[in-house]
């Protein structure tokens, strides 16, 4: 059967056609040469069929990808380190603000704003160059799991709240973003 014809079961439980573009695509983010990418498709080609999981395709992609380059294995796997992170989402939060404190940023977690109104709390504070940045981190342990509609608009929200305190106090001496 022609590769482009299959389809796939998503994590979602969603049906999808086959698409080698995506896989290539995932595989040369990890940092995969052409060469090793071109191997690990046509290993993978000679394998799939209707129904399979882009999960026991994710498996077989990584334990090719591993025998080239350790390095850019783990890459490949980040996002199923980050699920192992949870089930909650405070050492995400932290993640986030580790990652920020390397780019040069003052970061605070867990922080209790005066909003216009109320106050919240902010994931992730963080400031640089005298901008500051309230950051919501959303964790969700299960990759099936969706924020709806509903998340952004109470953030933005609370955010603007925050905002119109945090911008109109003299005392603050930076301007949140």
């Amino acid at each position: 059967m022609d590769a482009k014809q299959i389809v796939v079961t998503k994590n979602s439980e969603e049906k999808e056609f086959y698409s080698e573009d995506k896989l290539r695509a995932s595989l040369r983010f990890c940092g995969a040469t052409n060469d090793q990418i071109d191997v690990i498709i046509s290993q993978i080609n000679a394998h799939i069929y209707n129904g399979i999981t882009t999960n026991d395709i994710y498996k077989k992609a990584f334990s090719i990808l591993k025998k080239f380059d350790r390095t850019f294995a783990s890459r490949y796997s980040l996002k199923r380190a980050l699920f192992e992170l949870g089930p909650t989402g405070y050492p995400f939060e932290r993640l986030i603000s580790a990652l920020l404190k390397e780019k040069g940023f003052k970061t605070k977690v867990g922080v209790v704003l005066q909003g216009h109104c109320v106050t919240h709390e902010v994931d992730v504070l963080a400031e640089k160059d005298g901008i500051a940045y309230a950051i919501e981190c959303k964790f969700h342990s299960d990759s099936r799991a969706t924020s709806n509609v509903k998340a952004p608009l109470y953030i933005n929200s609370r955010f603007l709240d925050v905002q119109k305190h945090w911008n109109g106090n003299p005392n603050s001496g930076t301007h949140l973003k």
